[in-house]
């Protein structure tokens, strides 16, 4: 499990040798555009459980950032336009671009469509270094004032401050809620082990130790330092890892007959949920798209393997619950995008967020089984 992975998914900004006379250029680029080589920061990923806030923390960030670079273009749009012969037209024209696809982040309800949208930001920004290096040149600007005018224009901005403020609660708040999951999940797995006869002793301890770490992920993100957070990321993972190693080592102890009449009572719990769900989503929102029809596949793939497992063909059982593990997976998305698009009362997403953790986690023990 890792709840903090960072990564950078950006591109260099130059490669190979600089040009004479290219390197002041360079130190503005970089003021420019070096902050969208962070836009894809992971917030959130974990073994046996979806993080669900994913896409909102990358919104609210990719927010943020944008808001960062907005202000840095715009400066300079101002500075070169004070530059003897000077044409801002495609600086302009440029910023103009970048406005709009600045007010796109709220339409990016997709992991993919967020990826899109930060591609298309960065050629944005490719372009507009470039207009503004040839308008720099042209009109021989100075790279250092710029900068100067640049931190001006940042400097305890609250604008840019709120942006971050938020970012950051955002994040504390999905990071927080996919641990909690996570170790709900591990302890739901452990209870029903533990009543079926198994000894759990070891996991359950595992489990303690991890859970116990809740307060030092909840100060790191409190504290809105990513070194904070991948320090508390380096204790977490062994821990996570090792639970999951021992409470493999219990369900080992199971019998097949055992292990997947319990997958299917699993996805039978969750495929009523998901029908209370359903019934309450129509009077909101009337179409609820995949939800109902991938629900009604889902019932017919587990009532085949419930027939299945009956006749005592363990194996044959297999084949209708690797279908269950997929629709389970696919009912998981269609809720998530439900839940990400749709403006919903609190109470009905709380509701909607557990279910998409029930039907994942569920499909994901089946895919470590099946």
């Amino acid at each position: 499990m890792v709840f903090f992975r960072n990564s950078v998914r950006g591109s260099r900004i130059h490669d190979g040798k600089l040009p004479a006379g290219y390197r002041p250029f360079l130190l503005i680029a970089c003021i420019l555009v070096a902050a969208f080589a962070i836009l894809a920061l992971p917030a959130a990923a974990a073994d046996n459980t979806t993080a669900l806030h994913t896409v909102e923390i990358r919104q609210t960030h990719l927010a943020w950032v944008a808001l960062d670079k907005d202000y840095e273009m715009n400066t300079a749009v101002t500075y070169c336009g004070t530059l003897y012969g000077s044409d801002t037209s495609g600086m302009s024209r440029l910023l103009a671009e970048f406005r709009a696809e600045e007010a796109r982040i709220p339409e990016a309800a997709t992991e993919p469509e967020v990826d899109a949208l930060i591609a298309e930001m960065r050629n944005t920004t490719g372009q507009f270094q470039a207009a503004t290096w040839t308008v720099m040149t042209k009109g021989q600007g100075k790279w250092d004032a710029l900068a100067v005018q640049i931190a001006d224009a940042k400097e305890n901005n609250p604008y840019i401050l709120e942006k971050k403020d938020t970012y950051w609660e955002v994040r504390k708040a999905g990071q927080l809620a996919d641990f909690d999951a996570w170790v709900n999940n591990g302890q739901q797995i452990l209870d029903t082990l533990k009543a079926g006869g198994y000894d759990t002793t070891s996991a359950q301890r595992a489990l303690d130790v991890f859970s116990s770490k809740r307060p030092d992920v909840q100060a790191a993100l409190t504290a809105k330092s990513d070194l904070a957070v991948q320090s508390v990321n380096l204790q977490i993972l062994p821990l996570s890892a090792e639970f999951n190693t021992k409470l493999a080592l219990v369900q080992a102890q199971v019998p097949d007959s055992v292990r997947l009449r319990f997958f299917i009572d699993q996805a039978d719990r969750a495929v009523g949920l998901a029908e209370t769900i359903n019934a309450d989503l129509v009077p909101v929102m009337l179409n609820i798209g995949d939800a109902e029809p991938v629900l009604s596949t889902t019932k017919t793939d587990i009532n085949t393997a419930k027939k299945i497992l009956a006749t005592g063909n363990l194996e044959a059982a297999k084949v209708p619950l690797k279908l269950v593990q997929k629709d389970l997976t696919d009912l998981a998305q269609a809720y998530r995008d439900i839940r990400i698009s749709v403006s919903l009362p609190a109470d009905l997403s709380a509701e909607l967020e557990t279910l998409v953790i029930r039907l994942q986690n569920t499909a994901d023990q089946m895919g470590d089984a099946l």
